[in-house]
C-alpha cells in the first residue's frame, strides 16, 4: 500500500492526500508558500515528533485510499481544468468573503471599540490590507496569468515561457505577503479567539477569517506546488 514518507515535499503530500491539508492546519504547518519543504524538516521545526507524526498520518491516508470519498488528483487533469476550478472556486469564494469580513469587522469595531479597540483596530488594519493584496492579486492572475498559461498550452513557446515564469515569480511573492499577513492575523487575534462574552456578529467575523485563510491555504497549493510545476 502506497505510504507517505518524511522525504516528500508538503506540496506532493497535500497532491496525493488532501485530508493532510487538515492536519497540516492544524499543526501550523505552512503547505502552500513553503510547499518545496521536506514533511521531515517541517515536523522539525515545529518540534513534532516525526515517526509518531508519520503513523498518525499514514493511518487517516490509509482509511481516505479505502474509502468512497470523492478526490481530483490535480496533477493528472488538464491545467486549463485546474484554471477553471482556481477561479470558479477558490477567486469566487475569495471576492465573496473579502466583502463580507470587511463589512462585519467595520460594524464589530464600532461596536466593541471601548472594550476590544486596539485588538480591534489592528485586525482592521491588518485585513485592510490582505483585501487589497488579494484584490489586486487575484486580478493580476484572471487577466495576465492565467491567459498567458492557456494560451502556452495551446501555442507553446519558449518566449512566452520565460514572460510567464518571470509572472510567476511575481505571484509566487505576493503569495508569501499575503502569508506574512495572515500570520500576523493569526498572531493578533490568539488564532482567531474571541474575547469571553463576544456576540454572535464578533464570533462570525473570526470564523470567516479562519475558514478564508484555510482556503487561500489550498488555493496557493494548487498554484504554487501544482500548476506552477507543469509550465
Amino acid at each position: 500500500m502506497n505510504r507517505l514518507n518524511k522525504e516528500q515535499n508538503l506540496g506532493e503530500v497535500v497532491a496525493m492526500f488532501p485530508g493532510a491539508a487538515r492536519i497540516f492546519n492544524k499543526e501550523g504547518i505552512d503547505y502552500c508558500c513553503h510547499g518545496d519543504r521536506t514533511l521531515e524538516s517541517a515536523l522539525l521545526e515545529k518540534e513534532i515528533e516525526v515517526i509518531g507524526f508519520l503513523n498518525e498520518i499514514n493511518k487517516s491516508y490509509d482509511e481516505f485510499l479505502n474509502s468512497k470519498e470523492a478526490y481530483i488528483d490535480w496533477r493528472k487533469e488538464d491545467p486549463n481544468k485546474l484554471i477553471e476550478n482556481i477561479v470558479d472556486t477558490h477567486h469566487a469564494f475569495t471576492y465573496r468573503e473579502l466583502i463580507e469580513i470587511d463589512q462585519l469587522l467595520l460594524k464589530i469595531l464600532k461596536v466593541h471599540y471601548h472594550h476590544s479597540g486596539e485588538e480591534l483596530k489592528t485586525v482592521h488594519k491588518l485585513f485592510g490590507a490582505l483585501k487589497t493584496e488579494l484584490e489586486e492579486h487575484l486580478i493580476k492572475e484572471e487577466e495576465g496569468l492565467f491567459p498567458m498559461i492557456k494560451e502556452y498550452f495551446k501555442n507553446p513557446s519558449e518566449e512566452l515561457r520565460d514572460s510567464i515564469m518571470k509572472l510567476v515569480g511575481v505571484i509566487e511573492n505576493e503569495h508569501t505577503g499575503a502569508g506574512h499577513i495572515l500570520q500576523d492575523l493569526y498572531r493578533e487575534t490568539n488564532g482567531y479567539k474571541t474575547p469571553e462574552g463576544a456576540c454572535t456578529t464578533f464570533n462570525l467575523v473570526y470564523k470567516k477569517i479562519d475558514e478564508l485563510e484555510k482556503d487561500l491555504f489550498i488555493h496557493i497549493h494548487k498554484e504554487n506546488s501544482i500548476l506552477f510545476k507543469i509550465i
